[in-house]
């Protein structure tokens, strides 16, 4: 789910780190609503905030930084995190399964349909559910990591390499 992104920026990894460090605040900082995160001369994870909402499958930025010539070379992934992944192929795994066997115990048993039906729309209506899940958490996905990019670049001077 996550994409790769390869970023340059004319600071060193230490002066980039300073930057960041000064524009998210420290540990003890309030954090209201935009880019947050946490980053260090070697590694760095960035994602969007909206105060509010909950968001299965938050965007963020996890990378690490290296020296390159003059400036620093930022390499990682940007996109939702690998669980959300796996939460989506174990939710719609095991929902196939229990639907395929409600439908083999129908059928080996001559259970109509008027009389089944539950068994059927129970993980129909769950599949449902998790679809309607993972699209409200990709709604803004586009407007989050083009934040995270904007504030990179506004911030350090990274842009794509």
């Amino acid at each position: 789910m996550a994409r790769k992104i390869v970023l340059g920026s004319p600071l060193t990894p230490v002066a980039l780190a300073k930057k960041l460090k000064t524009a998210l605040g420290g540990r003890d900082r309030e954090v209201k609503a935009g880019v947050t995160g946490q980053g260090t001369d070697r590694d760095m994870m960035l994602f969007y905030l909206r105060p509010n909402v909950r968001n299965a499958f938050p965007r963020a930025l996890t990378a690490t930084i290296e020296p390159d010539g003059d400036g620093s070379r930022i390499a990682g992934k940007i996109g939702a995190p690998p669980s959300a992944a796996v939460f989506l192929g174990c939710w719609f795994g095991v929902l196939t399964l229990f639907l395929a066997l409600a439908v083999r115990w129908m059928i080996e048993s001559g259970t109509a349909f008027g009389d089944g039906w539950r068994l059927i729309a129970v993980p129909l209506a769950m599949m449902a559910f998790g679809g309607w899940l993972y699209r409200r958490s990709v709604a803004t996905a586009k407007e989050d990591e083009a934040a995270i990019l904007a504030f990179l670049d506004d911030t350090i001077s990274a842009c794509p390499v």
